[in-house]
């Protein structure tokens, strides 16, 4: 399904038009405009780093402790309580790792983060969320299965961003998932 043209965000609230194709003369190429940039490349954290307090780090310890209990007089089963342990640990190794800082890269055809690039066709929309300290633009795959992509943005480079994915992708207004509001309770 192809989206409209005014399904594209344009930052000043106009709907984009189409335009009809400039007639190209071959008789003086010098004078023709040169080609638009639409490449931009930022650098910011890869996700929000929360400052998490030793009452975390307890609560975290007591929460595997309490499952993995409940679990063995459950179950009665040693893998599952040592599977839940070993989670808990890891999460709390995890949970000590600051962000990266990573260069994020908008081109004519694809979102390039550190070394991965996503194709715009790959996705149906782009949204902006407001997270506290950081911003970050949240791309909704076409894929059941495949995960948002989050790029994190300084607030004063807004509107080159949505600029140059406005072209390509239609805006939708951010509505957190439950997933997403749970991670953001946890600290996580």
């Amino acid at each position: 399904m192809e989206p409209n043209a005014e399904d594209f965000y344009k930052p000043s609230g106009s709907a984009a038009v189409a335009e009809a194709p400039a007639p190209q003369s071959s008789s003086n190429n010098s004078a023709a405009k040169p080609p638009k940039d639409t490449s931009f490349s930022w650098t910011a954290s890869e996700y929000i780093d929360h400052d998490r307090g030793a009452s975390w780090y307890l609560l975290l310890i007591i929460g595997t402790a309490l499952l993995a209990a409940g679990t063995y007089l459950l179950t009665k089963e040693y893998f599952a309580t040592g599977t839940i342990v070993a989670v808990g640990i890891i999460v709390g190794i995890y949970s000590r790792q600051k962000p990266r800082q990573v260069t994020y890269e908008l081109s004519e055809s694809s979102l390039r983060i550190g070394e991965k690039s996503y194709s715009y066709n790959l996705f149906k929309s782009f949204a902006l969320v407001k997270d506290g300290m950081l911003n970050s633009i949240q791309l909704s795959p076409l894929k059941r299965f495949m995960p948002p992509i989050s790029a994190y943005y300084d607030a004063a480079d807004e509107e080159k961003i949505t600029d140059i994915l406005g072209e390509h992708l239609p805006y939708e207004d951010a509505k957190p998932d439950r997933i997403e509001s749970l991670s953001r309770r946890l600290k996580f």
